[in-house]
């Protein structure tokens, strides 16, 4: 479909005779980068300036942390990625950090820390990570002959390539080679390896979030530093046309994301990334892609999967609570699909979810006031493309939404309000799917906003957390999740282990007894989910097996259980199990970041067990409290 609209000729001569422009406004176009009247311009503008001012009376190697051999031998050593990576990042952030800061204010203040910046990140050994290094077996070292265009390779070439196009001619008034040194080495790092076919890139296959990811970045860096060499250039988008279409290909018409939300950030969103900065390279050639349901599809997965507030279905490696939503980019995606959906939802973000009538708009810092992570070229995008109507819109008015491929349900007391009543999700699925946690069945409650019943997400990625020991990690499989265990047995990981589903109307029903192995003794387990009017929300199995079964289901939350009279209460809901009994509750301290960051520092697993011959049923009822 792609390939098809414009061959690698056509590419290769439309980019001989074309001229191209910055894709965002330069520092020194002073009208477009006024302050204005924009709230969310009034409110992010001055934090760039605040912490730009805090960040440049740091030391040096505060601002720009070196990175140390012994923090990147780290991952094949002890299999720690956390230590290099917080270095890593912190480098591109500050960059970006003090490009924005010099862009609002425009005085050279902090041109200096920009140069120090690239500086810096040009005198790095590799800009990919260890965890996506090619090793010798036992060596630390990445191999030289096999360089890597990773993920944050890519992102470090996208992000010179802004720096470039929003400060070039500030930066050659400085130094004119230094420039040329930052084109070659981009060049050289970033577009050099995916161009060479005898280098290992698996991502060119268009699997998961790495293909579009990788080629949004690609391209930005290409069409940055090739504009002089027209075949070039037109090879390496054809090779990256080629890329996203294999991912486009894969999605399935629900443009359901199984890498959860998290992902779908670096996953259908750069889908659009990447084809929003070639049609704009290539003279509105690809557009007719944006009228397709699949593209709306895609974008719309975001607010489908979305439960209230901050809080998203964690479903995969995702986590659950969102800090900060791009909702320029996001509005970008809704303007190009002419999602209604899409746009309610940016609207609805955009003002921090806050649905009173004195809700003013988000400063995107999830109230920090702080910047913990910058991206160059989104922090652009978020500013040039951020909703310029604030008008807000009402959603869809869906009791139950439902997304058919990817096996995911959501139900929602009151549809037009996403902080009042009962939320209710399950997902279905299989156990192939990217990021996968053995998890067919998992289900969430959320009550006026908060957590009830809940799915734990992913921990800090290590070393094992994508290799043959992933199931080691309690989180990455059945028994981090709601879902039975039958007589001690798991769920197993494949794509032949999923779900059937057997009705998504009024209330949904599937049967997850093919996610087990054959030692489970089950012949079905059929798992039932419904949300009453009054916002009960019921979760109920019935399951069919050989002999005596035990039952076994951690349900987990992250507001401390207190048995009562009636049932155990969790936050503001009241759990009535039947069938079942709570065995002794189990407190989990947490150290982990990721899980921090969405839960604090305590989640709590209750135990409910029982045993059924032949055939059982139990239910698990969520009653309001108030």
């Amino acid at each position: 479909m792609l390939q098809e609209i414009m061959s690698e000729k056509e590419l290769a001569e439309l980019f001989r005779r074309k001229s191209f422009s910055p894709r965002f406004p330069e520092a020194s176009d002073r009208a477009a980068w006024a302050e204005g009247n924009h709230p969310y311009r009034r409110k992010r503008f001055p934090l760039y300036l605040r912490n730009a001012e805090l960040w440049a009376e740091r030391p040096y190697a505060e601002i720009y942390p070196p990175l140390k051999g012994e923090d990147y031998f780290a991952f094949v050593r002890n299999g720690n990625r956390s230590v290099f990576e917080s270095y890593y990042f912190g480098r591109r952030t500050h960059l970006t950090l003090f490009c924005m800061a010099e862009a609002v204010e425009y005085r050279k203040r902090y041109l200096p820390l920009v140069i120090e910046g690239v500086w810096q990140l040009m005198n790095e050994l590799v800009w990919y990570l260890p965890a996506h290094g090619h090793y010798r077996e036992g060596d630390p070292m990445p191999r030289f002959d096999q360089p890597r265009t990773d993920l944050f390779c890519a992102e470090t070439g996208s992000t010179l390539a802004c720096v470039v196009q929003l400060l070039g001619r500030e930066i050659g008034e400085e130094s004119k080679e230094l420039l040329t040194w930052v084109k070659e080495l981009c060049v050289e790092r970033v577009i050099a390896p995916v161009e060479d076919d005898t280098v290992p890139q698996w991502w060119l296959g268009g699997i998961n979030n790495w293909s579009p990811w990788c080629a949004s970045n690609v391209a930005m860096t290409a069409f940055t530093f090739l504009r002089d060499q027209p075949e070039r250039l037109a090879r390496m988008i054809w090779k990256l046309i080629g890329v996203c279409e294999r991912f486009y290909d894969r999605y399935a018409p629900d443009g359901g994301c199984d890498e959860g939300p998290g992902y779908f950030m670096v996953a259908g969103l750069r889908l659009m990334m990447f084809l929003d900065l070639l049609n704009a390279c290539t003279d509105n050639a690809y557009a007719r892609i944006y009228s397709e349901p699949k593209f709306r599809n895609i974008g719309d997965y975001i607010a489908k999967v979305h439960l209230t507030g901050p809080w998203f279905a964690s479903m995969a490696d995702s986590i659950a609570k969102f800090d900060r939503i791009d909702a320029g980019l996001l509005n970008r995606f809704a303007e190009l699909s002419g999602s209604s959906r899409l746009k309610a939802f940016v609207l609805n973000a955009a003002y921090g979810f806050d649905s009173s009538e004195k809700a003013e708009v988000s400063d995107g810092t999830g109230g920090s006031g702080e910047f913990p992570h910058l991206i160059l070229q989104n922090e652009l995008s978020q500013l040039f493309w951020y909703p310029r109507d604030l008008t807000r819109t009402q959603p869809p008015s869906e009791r139950l939404t439902v997304l058919p491929d990817l096996q995911f349900f959501r139900f929602r007391q009151n549809p037009g309000d996403d902080r009042d009543g009962t939320v209710l999700c399950m997902k279905g699925g299989h156990n192939g799917e990217n990021h996968n946690h053995n998890d067919v069945g998992q289900f969430e409650v959320f009550r006026n906003g908060s957590p009830v019943a809940i799915d734990c997400g992913s921990t800090d990625y290590t070393r094992f957390t994508f290799s043959d020991r992933r199931y080691e990690n309690r989180f990455l499989n059945s028994s981090g999740h709601n879902v039975p265990a039958f007589n001690g047995v798991l769920q197993e990981a494949g794509e032949e282990y999923g779900a059937r589903i057997l009705s998504d109307t009024d209330e949904v029903m599937i049967d997850i007894s093919g996610a087990y192995p054959a030692s489970a003794g089950i012949t079905s387990c059929v798992r039932r989910a419904a949300l009453s009017p009054d916002g009960t929300a019921l979760i109920e199995d019935s399951a069919t097996g050989s002999g005596e079964i035990s039952v076994l289901i951690p349900l987990y939350c992250c507001e401390k259980p207190v048995p009562v009279a009636e049932g155990i209460r969790i936050g503001g809901m009241v759990l009535h199990p039947t069938g079942l009994e709570a065995g002794e509750i189990e407190e989990i301290p947490l150290s982990d970041r990721r899980m921090r960051i969405s839960w604090g520092g305590t989640l709590w697993c209750i135990p409910l067990k029982g045993s059924f011959r032949d055939r059982g049923c139990w239910k698990l009822e969520f009653v309001p409290a108030e």
